[in-house]
């Protein structure tokens, strides 16, 4: 039997609806929904930003071939550096502070001095773009995923190239290494559906170069991280189209100890573009595709906050150390929020 209503009984179901769900949408102030600070400085897409440790400074990098030094406070660049290359793709910063890695499209990876904005050291291993790069947490290691399905694992004083990873199908999409040092996961974007090999995440012993196990999501995965106490991981994943409106399979949580998974976070229907965490590691921080910052308790599955960044997608976010900041970009600008009560 097919149900039918008349125009006043539509409206008044439409408005019920909307109450419903007008109710479910998170409160925050109209002040807290908008960025507080705009940067601007870059002339080409920002492809990564780093908070530093004392929360005083921002760095960035750009397509426009630069990374800039940012002091949150005044909104001055206090430093340009130059690569003279064809743009970052990714940055890395060490938990001093002294030194920032950067990943270029000329296949190289450049390590500098943060202080004084000297480049110490060019390291040339990869034959295609490098898209991802990582500091081991002692400041020990420089850790190199390419284009060409390799990742190079350097010694960040000499440059000496220790180990050369291989094994994934398609481009290296991220990385990102354990807190304690020991363990390094890395992420691509395969799509090579004869083999069903898609998303492939490998985990890896990170002082021998020794695959431990590899994961598998359906879909390309675009961004990884793993909590500050070490057992879980999550893989954020372009996504799967299930309607023109919504994606799924984006997010996926993973226990890094078994390799098994605990959870397809179902409830994130947008491709995930960027992603960070809070310090205490309870709440996961998305940017995606439709230019949005989701909020995540993570553990309880609740959508915590939404801020609306964009029209474009997010392609790089972090959070300040001390929580009171998001930074954002979807373009050559950076935008600051303050961190929302999560």
């Amino acid at each position: 039997m097919k149900l039918t209503f008349n125009f006043p009984q539509r409206l008044t179901a439409l408005a019920i609806f909307s109450l419903i769900c007008i109710s479910w949408i998170p409160v925050h102030s109209e002040e807290d929904s908008k960025p507080f600070k705009i940067l601007t400085g870059h002339s080409d897409k920002v492809t990564d930003i780093a908070f530093s440790a004392d929360n005083k400074i921002l760095i960035s990098g750009s397509r426009d071939k630069n990374l800039k030094v940012w002091d949150i406070d005044s909104n001055k660049v206090l430093r340009t550096l130059s690569t003279e290359s064809e743009g970052v793709t990714s940055i890395a910063l060490s938990r001093d502070n002294h030194i920032v890695v950067s990943g270029d499209i000329d296949h190289s990876v450049k390590i500098w001095d943060l202080q004084t904005g000297k480049l110490l050291i060019t390291l040339n291993g990869h034959s295609q773009p490098v898209e991802a790069v990582a500091i081991s947490p002692d400041g020990k290691l420089v850790v190199s995923g390419s284009d060409d399905r390799t990742i190079n694992i350097w010694n960040i004083d000499s440059g000496r190239l220790l180990h050369t990873l291989t094994g994934h199908p398609d481009y290296i999409s991220d990385l990102t290494i354990s807190p304690d040092g020991k363990t390094l996961v890395s992420s691509s974007g395969d799509v090579d559906y004869m083999a069903k090999l898609y998303g492939n995440i490998k985990v890896w012993d990170l002082e021998t170069g020794k695959l431990l196990y590899s994961l598998k999501q359906t879909s390309p995965v675009a961004k990884i991280i793993i909590t500050p106490d070490g057992k879980t991981l999550f893989s954020g994943s372009f996504g799967q189209i299930e309607s023109a409106n919504s994606s799924i399979n984006t997010i996926m949580i993973w226990d890094l100890k078994e390799g098994k998974l605990i959870r397809n976070f179902a409830e994130n229907t947008e491709s995930v573009e960027s992603m960070t965490l809070t310090s205490n590691g309870k709440t996961l921080i998305t940017g995606n595709f439709r230019g949005n910052i989701n909020f995540w308790d993570w553990q309880n599955r609740q959508l915590l906050q939404t801020l609306k960044n964009d029209s474009d997608p997010i392609n790089a976010i972090a959070i300040s150390p001390n929580q009171k900041h998001i930074a954002s970009s979807a373009d050559n600008t950076i935008k600051l929020w303050k961190t929302p009560p999560i």
